[in-house]
């Protein structure tokens, strides 16, 4: 990969959607991608980068809870108003940083900034690593331009066809 590629990465969350972002973006700089990267603030990656700084953007969104209490409804009522935050502000990154690529590894904060890059018309993909894929991948699936996966069992729950290597895929997409 030559040196002027730009990519974001995103993903996080939970671990298991963050450390493979992580391992994703360390790579890709390795190869001399110019890379950002766009989490959580509510997500362990909050531990790891600030609010706002050069490497990435941690974004004010988080997933819909699933229980019935007072702080779940509560943090409910206010998903909209975070979704469309969340979604200016990816956005926003999308258009200044003009990536090649973004690449989002699941977890409900790489949803809007795949959701954005469609809209922009980004090339994205979906790095799937659990056999049972999320709610963010199984719902974006479709509309990105590829998936890797690690297991063969995920492509069993995508509407889409995958490809197992992220190196291969993204190699097609440069081409």
């Amino acid at each position: 990969m030559s040196n002027n590629l730009r990519m974001v990465v995103t993903g996080g969350g939970t671990g298991g959607h963050f450390f493979p972002a992580m391992a994703i973006r360390d790579a890709l700089l390795q190869k001399g991608v110019e890379v950002k990267y766009i989490g959580s603030k509510f997500g362990v990656e909050a531990t790891q980068f600030s609010t706002n700084s050069d490497e990435g953007l941690l974004l004010n969104i988080r997933g819909i809870q699933r229980q019935l209490n007072v702080n779940s409804i509560f943090k409910n009522i206010l998903f909209p108003f975070r979704f469309l935050q969340s979604y200016s502000q990816s956005w926003k990154l999308l258009h200044n940083f003009k990536p090649h690529v973004v690449i989002g590894t699941g977890g409900y904060s790489s949803g809007l900034p795949l959701l954005a890059a469609i809209h922009k018309g980004i090339k994205t993909v979906i790095q799937e690593q659990n056999s049972f894929p999320g709610i963010t991948t199984r719902h974006l699936a479709a509309r990105v331009d590829a998936i890797c996966t690690a297991y063969d069992d995920a492509a069993t729950h995508l509407k889409k066809k995958t490809q197992f290597s992220l190196e291969i895929q993204c190699g097609r997409i440069f081409k």
